[in-house]
């Protein structure tokens, strides 16, 4: 699998200061992490379509306990659709708008490395429970998802440390090349 190469750098760049070869894996590696975010969001999609059933079926008790009006099973199951479909929309979005602060970021806009390092610290630690048998879930599907996440937070740490490595920070602070 091969990724598509960086962004040419901002023109206010200057012309001699190539981007260097750690901003160009980082933007490959931050290519896989949203990649899997795809992957594990059309997962999570079809998981939730096909499991549509049990999700009516809390939802029936839910507002059964809460007192408020009742709704029919047949109203409920008629709002399954359009919650997986809101899911994939918000999900594609907030893929849509790392892939442009990966793209800022490979131009040397050190506010979106600083946004991509918070983003990836909380990835990467939400992914702690996993790794330790928590958080995985039952089933295949829970197993899948469990290596899905840890892979993506590998790929994330890796990220951040090149981006954040001597010659990244000279890129983006704009210092003397040594």
């Amino acid at each position: 699998m091969s990724f598509p190469l960086p962004p040419t750098p901002d023109p206010s760049t200057p012309v001699d200061r190539p981007t260097p070869q750690d901003i160009v894996t980082a933007y490959q590696l931050w290519c896989g992490v949203l990649l899997l975010t795809v992957v594990t969001l059309l997962f999570g999609a079809f998981d939730l379509w096909s499991g549509r059933s049990e999700l009516v079926d809390m939802m029936v008790e839910m507002t059964a306990d809460t007192g408020t009006q009742e709704l029919s099973r047949a109203d409920l199951d008629a709002v399954v659709p359009m919650v997986v479909i809101l899911t994939v929309v918000f999900g594609m979005a907030i893929v849509g708008l790392l892939y442009l602060a990966v793209r800022k970021m490979c131009k040397g806009k050190n506010w979106a490395r600083m946004a991509l390092t918070m983003i990836g610290v909380f990835m990467t630690l939400s992914t702690l429970p996993t790794v330790f048998g928590v958080g995985a879930g039952a089933g295949g599907s829970g197993l899948a998802l469990g290596i899905i996440s840890i892979v993506q937070a590998v790929l994330t740490v890796g990220a951040i440390v090149l981006m954040h490595r001597r010659e990244s920070n000279a890129y983006f602070l704009r210092l003397p090349e040594n």
